[in-house]
C-alpha cells in the first residue's frame, strides 16, 4: 500500500483501513516519519499485527512502536524521561506481557513493587501515567478494549511526603572555598544563589546578563541521537522569566566576563558558562562531587541546588509566592508540594501579631 508526502511537515505518514474484530471498518493513520522508507517499515508492521487481530502483541513490541511515535514531537529531555521510566520501571515487568492480559490483578502487584522503591508521589504519578498513555495508545491503534491503568487508578497521595536534599548556607560555603575552578565556581554559585536549572545556566549567553537580573529564555537539553546539545524553549511558559542577581552573583559573573573578554574572538553571543561552547554536564557533576569530597561535605545531585536555594529562602521568611516566579514554577500549588514541609511553622509569632492588636483593647 502507498505511503503518502507531508510537504508542510516534510515529513511522511501512512492511512489505511482494518477491520475491527464486529467487521466495522476503521482508518488508522501514523505520521511523522522521517523517511519514506520508515513509514513503508511501520506500515507493514501495523499491517502484520492488525492481521493477528493484536490478540498476542506483547507490551514489549507496543512500547517499540509507541516510542518510536512519540520521539516525531517529544522534547528531547522529555523523550529520554520517558524511556527512562519505561526501561527501568515498566519494561521490565509488563514487556512479557500480552497487552489483553494485563488485568487488574497485574497492574496492583506492579504497583506494590513501585511503592517498594520509595519514590516520591510526583515520580510514580508519572510512570503510572506513562501507562496511562501507552494503553491509551493501544486503545487508538490496536483496539484495546479498555484502560486498565485508568480503571485502576493512580498511586494514593497519602503519606507521601517529598524528601529533598538541600546544603544550608553553612555547607555551601564549606562547599565553594574548595573550588578552585574560576569557571564551575561561577557555576556553583549561580546555580545556588539563584534556584535556576542546570539547562537553563548552561543556555546562557553574555546577552542575557544585565545589570541586575538574568533574562531566562532558553534550556540546553541533549540531542535525541547524537548526545550533543541542543538548544530548546524552557520546561514552560513560566520559566521564562527574569531572574534578580544579587550582589555576590553579580560580581562573580562581572568578573567571568572580565576573565573571557581577555580571550580572542570574544562575543556576547558566547556562553556565560563555557566560552564557545556549553559546558559539559556529566563533568560539572564529576567535578561537584570531587569538591565535596573535599570539602567534607554530604553529596548531593545539581538540582539539589536548586532546593537548596528554595530552602533557603523559606528559612528566612521570604513568601512562597516570591519563590515560586523565582523558580519559575508553573504554579504555587507545585511549590508547595515540594517545600511546604519546610517552611517554618512559627505559630508563636502569629500568637503574638494578633496579642500585640488586642493588647490596647
Amino acid at each position: 500500500m502507498p505511503v503518502y508526502k507531508d510537504k508542510k511537515r516534510d515529513t511522511w505518514y501512512f492511512r489505511l483501513y482494518i477491520e475491527d474484530k464486529y467487521g466495522n471498518k476503521k482508518q488508522k493513520c501514523r505520521s511523522g516519519f522521517r523517511t519514506k522508507s520508515e513509514a513503508k517499515e511501520a506500515e507493514l508492521k501495523f499491517l502484520s499485527i492488525s492481521n493477528n487481530d493484536y490478540k498476542d502483541m506483547l507490551f514489549q513490541e507496543l512500547y517499540n512502536i509507541f516510542i518510536q511515535s512519540k520521539s516525531q514531537n517529544l522534547k528531547p529531555q522529555s523523550l529520554r524521561s520517558t524511556i527512562s521510566r519505561f526501561e527501568n520501571h515498566i519494561l521490565p515487568f509488563f514487556k512479557d506481557y500480552k497487552i489483553t492480559k494485563i488485568d487488574n490483578k497485574a497492574y496492583l502487584q506492579w504497583k506494590d513493587l513501585i511503592l517498594t522503591k520509595e519514590y516520591s508521589y510526583k515520580y510514580n504519578s508519572c510512570l503510572h501515567g506513562a501507562m496511562v498513555s501507552i494503553l491509551n495508545y493501544a486503545i487508538d491503534f490496536y483496539d484495546l478494549e479498555k484502560n486498565i491503568a485508568s480503571k485502576v487508578g493512580n498511586f494514593s497521595k497519602k503519606e507521601y511526603i517529598r524528601k529533598v536534599d538541600f546544603w544550608t548556607y553553612e555547607e555551601f560555603q564549606t562547599f565553594i572555598k574548595c573550588v578552585d575552578d574560576k569557571l564551575y565556581q561561577s557555576l556553583y554559585i549561580t546555580l545556588y544563589y539563584t534556584g535556576m536549572r542546570l539547562g537553563e545556566c548552561l543556555a546562557l549567553t553574555w546577552r542575557d546578563f544585565k545589570e541586575d537580573y538574568l533574562d531566562i529564555s532558553k534550556t540546553l537539553a541533549k540531542g535525541k541521537k547524537d548526545g550533543n546539545y541542543i538548544i530548546t524553549t524552557p520546561k514552560t511558559i513560566t520559566s521564562n522569566r527574569k531572574v534578580k542577581l544579587d550582589n555576590i552573583t553579580y560580581k562573580t559573573l562581572l568578573d567571568l566576563r572580565r576573565f573571557y573578554q581577555n580571550h580572542i574572538g570574544f562575543t556576547n553571543d558566547w556562553f556565560i558558562f563555557g566560552g564557545m561552547y556549553a559546558m559539559s554536564q556529566t563533568t560539572i557533576g564529576k567535578k561537584k562531587d570531587k569538591y565535596c569530597l573535599q570539602a567534607g561535605v554530604k553529596r548531593i545531585k545539581i538540582h539539589d541546588f536548586r532546593h537548596s536555594h528554595a530552602t533557603l529562602l523559606l528559612s528566612k521568611g521570604v513568601p512562597v509566592t516570591v519563590i515560586s516566579k523565582r523558580l519559575g514554577h508553573s504554579d504555587i500549588t507545585m511549590t508547595l508540594n515540594t517545600y511546604s514541609h519546610l517552611i517554618p511553622e512559627d505559630e508563636n509569632r502569629a500568637i503574638d501579631i494578633i496579642n500585640n492588636l488586642n493588647k490596647n483593647m
